[in-house]
């Protein structure tokens, strides 16, 4: 597992190439109205409404010239507390910055700008000392679109977004991986292989048809996940997909979670709404019950699918959609069990990421921010406090390390968020673990103690180690590069007959290996045999199994991996054993 770190001094250089990305635009197109430009995560980026202007990626050289123009006459940035009349004067002509210092002026913020030669941008600081010098390894990278303030609502803007480092070197290695994670984009890789579609301008944005091969790879996961929990104890309930305005205003979504919520479905008995979580239907699952307090921890286990009204904006492939199914999971538990079920969930966590060898991933154990929102979250401190207690001493006694946040907690309470980063560099959060102390009272959730006395269920831990198919499915394929391993591979096998006359063969082979639950294909194709080698190599599928008449009369089939190792000839039998070791023990080849 990594930790998260943070480089002042690089987020304030970047954060100066942006101010200097924008000066160069300014330059090349005078009537562009430029907007927010803040360094990200490996660079920085420039919002734009070039009005009738269209920019390409093919400008991004001149600009890249501009700008190295330009960083020859920048010494220093220089800043300026202003007045907010100042400020409107100054910005008259731009209305996206005039939006902004109104705004900032009503909150009360003080106002600031800050000059580099020519060019003056509306900031709050955080610059290089020496401009010329250290802002020289840059490089512009891509053209965007961006809705302003990133609701569809507003104006589409232009976003260009560009990376810098230190030095040349470090610039280059991060080219050089760019480029390899281009190569690895699961969006790419999804339609070479397909796996799915996305986007459908009939089905909608955000919105995911799993073609075959990937709702194989859906459904293998999904049977690993349930295996997996039934060996922990999990019971499996099914849901449905919809719900009346009560259960969500019960549950808190409709006051605290309306925003992210597809509007409601009208019907003769009231609004319905598409759940945009799990949580509420689980606790009318547990209602349907009496309990004992011999049964807990009660742990309710179903893959269910939700939807949340994600700004189009945001979407991104399988990593951020509006449907999802989730490996999602609540445990009624005690007090006195909280800590024991949230290691427990933990070391259910670890056990997935080795064995998808995903390491570097990060925990934050995500605690509510009452000073700046106090609306969105539960009204009870005392709560709040213990439950906060209880996720430290989970944590400690599962003996991993997390970074506290403010801000990102659930509205019913703190949690672990665990978050990856990509072999593309993309960084997005996984799963999840949650200690809810409120849904007991809310749904009246109880159970019989030892003395015969109702009692409400105090905590309710609500995982997913798992997360989404669509984002964990997202990971993988760019984590592997869509060389599966041997048991989510969609096709495991395929048999390429060196002519026609040996296809029958290849059929029985392939027919045996269907017997075995082995996912096979023959390749039927009047193509040569090196083509037929080229394309199973492209389509990432593990093994080759080449059937020509030296292997057809000693009923055997020649190997081949596709990394391009040949095994060699070897009985139906004994490659049989191999494959099935491997889909067994869950291996790569």
């Amino acid at each position: 597992m990594t930790r998260k770190k943070t480089d002042n001094h690089l987020e304030h250089l970047r954060h100066s190439a942006a101010h200097l990305l924008a000066a160069a635009v300014l330059e090349l197109w005078p009537n562009t109205k430029n907007t927010i430009g803040p360094a990200i995560e490996n660079g920085f980026y420039y919002d734009f409404d070039f009005g009738s202007v269209k920019i390409s990626e093919d400008d991004l050289p001149k600009i890249e010239d501009k700008m190295q123009a330009i960083l020859k006459t920048w010494k220093g940035f220089e800043g300026t507390v202003i007045s907010a009349p100042q400020a409107k004067k100054l910005f008259a002509q731009n209305p996206y910055k005039f939006e902004l210092v109104k705004e900032l002026a009503s909150q009360g913020e003080t106002l600031r700008t800050y000059k580099s030669g020519k060019f003056i941008d509306l900031c709050r600081g955080g610059h290089s000392n020496n401009p010329k010098e250290e802002l020289k390894h840059f490089k512009l990278l891509s053209v965007a679109g961006a809705y302003w303030r990133g609701s569809e609502k507003n104006t589409m803007l232009t976003r260009i977004y560009g990376t810098l480092f230190p030095t040349r070197e470090e610039l280059d290695q991060h080219l050089k991986a760019l480029e390899t994670a281009k190569a690895r984009d699961h969006r790419k890789i999804g339609q070479e292989l397909g796996l799915f579609t996305i986007n459908s301008e009939e089905v909608g944005p955000g919105l995911v048809i799993w073609l075959p091969k990937g709702t194989i790879i859906k459904d293998e996961l999904e049977k690993f996940g349930k295996e997996t929990e039934k060996k922990e104890g999990y019971l499996r309930i099914s849901t449905p997909h919809i719900a009346r305005e009560k259960l969500f205003t019960t549950s808190g979504h409709l006051p605290y979670y309306a925003a992210d919520m597809f509007p409601p479905m009208k019907s003769e008995e009231g609004d319905y709404y598409l759940k945009p979580m799990n949580c509420p239907h689980m606790y009318i699952a547990y209602k349907a019950q009496n309990h004992s307090y011999r049964e807990l921890p009660i742990r309710y286990a179903e893959f269910g699918s939700v939807y949340r009204y994600e700004d189009s904006g945001t979407l991104m492939g399988l990593l951020r959609v509006r449907g999802m199914t989730q490996n999602d999971a609540h445990i009624f538990c005690t007090e006195d069990q909280a800590v024991e079920e949230l290691v427990k969930v933990m070391k259910m966590h670890a056990y997935y990421y080795d064995l998808f060898d995903l390491h570097d991933y990060y925990i934050e154990l995500a605690l509510p921010d009452f000073v700046n929102k106090p609306d969105k979250y539960f009204k009870d401190l005392p709560a709040w406090k213990k439950a906060t207690s209880i996720l430290r001493k989970a944590a400690k006694s599962a003996q991993v390390e997390v970074t506290e946040k403010e801000g990102g907690a659930a509205f019913y309470g703190p949690k672990f968020d665990i978050n990856f980063k990509s072999v593309t560099g993309r960084e997005f959060g996984a799963s999840t673990n949650q200690l809810d102390f409120g849904a007991g009272k809310r749904f009246n959730l109880t159970y019989t103690d030892k003395n015969g006395q109702g009692k409400i269920v105090p905590y309710i831990i609500h995982r997913a180690p798992l997360g989404s198919d669509e984002r964990f499915i997202g990971f993988l394929i760019e984590q592997y590069g869509g060389a599966f391993p041997v048991w989510l591979a969609p096709v495991q096998a395929v048999v390429l007959p060196i002519t026609d006359r040996n296809l029958k063969y290849a059929q029985n082979v392939a027919k045996k290996l269907l017997q075995e639950d082995i996912r096979v294909e023959v390749d039927e194709r009047a193509e040569t045999l090196q083509a037929k080698i080229r394309d199973a190599s492209l389509s990432k599928v593990p093994y080759m199994l080449i059937t020509g008449d030296r292997e057809e009369e000693k009923k055997a089939v020649a190997v081949r991996l596709r990394t391009g190792e040949n095994l060699g000839a070897v009985s139906q039998d004994e490659f049989l054993g191999r494959i099935k070791a491997s889909v067994e023990a869950k291996t790569g080849l």
